[in-house]
């Protein structure tokens, strides 16, 4: 077999064609590098412009997904301002909220305090009109394997029982477990609304396999402990209300409906281990019961709730009769028929009359109850303070409220005593009635005090009953599965009472936490 060998110029001339080709692929690559992330930032450019031109047209629909394709393509602060805000216009107030914080974020990472102040006042305005689901789990629906989802994205056990911010409009929640029937409702939801479901007990699937049975040998399984879950921004923003907080609220993945880190979240969410049972036979399983399920929240319904806060506000008088210390002093006179009798004072026969008074008072309010549901408060309220210039007021009880939207609507029936400094018109004293006829049909008469011996003003006391229509705004609701859970109330109570002499007005307000 022969073998050809090249001369030595074609040996020389082959050498230096690779070294050739070799620097032109090298060029070219470093070339494709380069032009790569421009070519990438133009794509975004073109993307936020196109996107903003839709938006001024209305056209939130196609506009929103261009500039998120562009913040994708290139993630800057100015991108996500107008991707917050074309989804603030589209109605997704949880996404563009969640959006707001990751701005503030990256704007507080720039230096940029202006565009942060920005973000964060925009994101606290929507917090307000955020509408609210909570996903319950009852003991009983909590079996092995369940799988809870919101619009197909799956729900952290350790969100269930905790409201979370999504957003307006139909959402579906599911359920499924081996070896039962899936479970889905449909639920609508407004701007403002805070409104619950309830995943039922699932039904067996006689279809399914049966589940086998564990070896008799075999070790129990030690259920796995919870992990506890970093909070990102988002949601502690929302008061540990969404469980796992993503980009936007209704999409799969992203949003406060979501249970997968977004752009919000600073750290891996780990969930709680669900429930687990041992099931030797379908007749054991069906006779076992769940174990509690970890992180849920035991708030909502047949809790304490418990509401304190300052009070102060205008308390009006209009006790036109009453007694002071020093009655016993004075005497009047009335005809008999032997003449005319002297009679003294006390407080069973005379009493002072006193001119309308008002003025400001300080103090303190309260609620003590029982939550039978998340919007319906049931319990006792109190209300007292000191009247600057002398008096008090100290009343109360039963009270109902129920909430809509950022809104508490109350009742309460109050009664307690009253107290008012007032200035002192005179001293009349009664007539028996069997003289009334001797003193020309007159039932009482005025009392004859020397001058400048009545006092100007005197403390008049009165036990009053009546009640008062309680108005509650949401400053800040701050749900949680810890005993913090709750929310910042600014409460007006118009509050109207009768006295024994006489009637009382009331028109207080404070400022409150009710834990719940």
């Amino acid at each position: 077999m022969r073998s050809f060998r090249l001369g030595g110029r074609s040996q020389d001339a082959a050498r230096r064609f690779v070294r050739a080709s070799a620097r032109a692929a090298g060029l070219a690559l470093a070339l494709a590098l380069a032009v790569s992330p421009g070519v990438a930032f133009a794509q975004a450019e073109a993307l936020l412009d196109e996107g903003k031109q839709l938006m001024k047209k209305g056209k939130l629909a196609e506009a929103c997904p261009k500039i998120e394709e562009s913040y994708r393509l290139s993630p800057r602060s100015a991108t996500l301002l107008a991707l917050a805000t074309c989804h603030e216009k589209q109605g997704k107030i949880a996404t563009a909220w969640v959006e707001y914080i990751d701005l503030g974020a990256a704007a507080r990472k720039e230096g940029n305090k202006r565009l942060e102040a920005d973000a964060k006042a925009r994101g606290a305005k929507l917090e307000l009109r955020l509408p609210r689901l909570t996903l319950n789990v009852p003991r009983a629906a909590a079996v092995e394997g369940l799988e809870v989802t919101l619009d197909g994205t799956p729900v952290d056990s350790a969100a269930w029982g905790q409201a979370r911010p999504i957003d307006p409009g139909q959402h579906k929640v599911s359920a499924s477990a081996p070896g039962r029937k899936r479970w889905e409702q449909t639920v609508a939801i407004k701007r403002g609304d805070r409104k619950a479901v309830t995943v039922p007990a699932l039904a067996r699937d006689a279809s399914a396999a049966p589940e086998p049975a564990p070896a008799a040998e075999a070790p129990a399984k030690e259920p796995a402990a919870p992990v506890a879950a970093a909070p990102d921004r988002a949601a502690t923003a929302a008061g540990k209300e969404a469980g796992g907080a993503g980009k936007g609220a209704g999409g799969a993945g992203k949003g406060a409906a979501a249970t997968g880190p977004g752009k919000g979240a600073e750290g891996p969410e780990t969930a709680a281990a669900g429930p687990e049972g041992a099931a030797g036979s379908a007749e054991a399983a069906a006779a076992e019961e769940p174990a509690p399920t970890p992180g849920a929240s035991p708030r909502h319904s047949g809790t304490f709730v418990i509401e304190a806060g300052a009070a102060g506000g205008a308390l009006i008088g209009l006790i036109d009769a009453g007694s002071f210390g020093n009655l016993s002093s004075y005497s009047y006179s009335y005809n008999v028929p032997e003449g005319e009798l002297i009679a003294p004072c006390n407080e069973d026969v005379c009493h002072a009359g006193f001119d309308p008074a008002i003025g400001p008072f300080a103090g303190g309010q309260a609620f003590v109850g029982l939550a039978l549901s998340e919007e319906l408060h049931l319990g006792v309220r109190a209300l007292g303070g000191y009247r600057f210039g002398g008096g008090y007021l100290a009343v109360g009880g039963p009270s109902l409220s129920m909430r809509f939207g950022r809104l508490w609507l109350g009742l309460s029936g109050l009664a307690g005593a009253v107290g008012q400094n007032a200035k002192v018109t005179g001293v009349r004293g009664e007539i028996p009635s069997e003289m009334v006829d001797l003193n020309y049909g007159r039932t009482e008469v005025e009392v004859t005090a020397r001058e400048g011996s009545l006092p100007e003003t005197a403390l008049v006391e009165t036990f009053a009953f009546g009640g008062s229509v309680d108005v509650s705004l949401v400053l800040a609701d701050l749900p949680s599965s810890s005993w913090t859970s709750g929310a910042l109330l600014l409460t007006v109570s118009p509050t109207f009472m009768k006295g024994l002499d006489g009637f009382v007005l009331v028109a207080p307000a404070s400022l409150g936490y009710r834990f719940y």
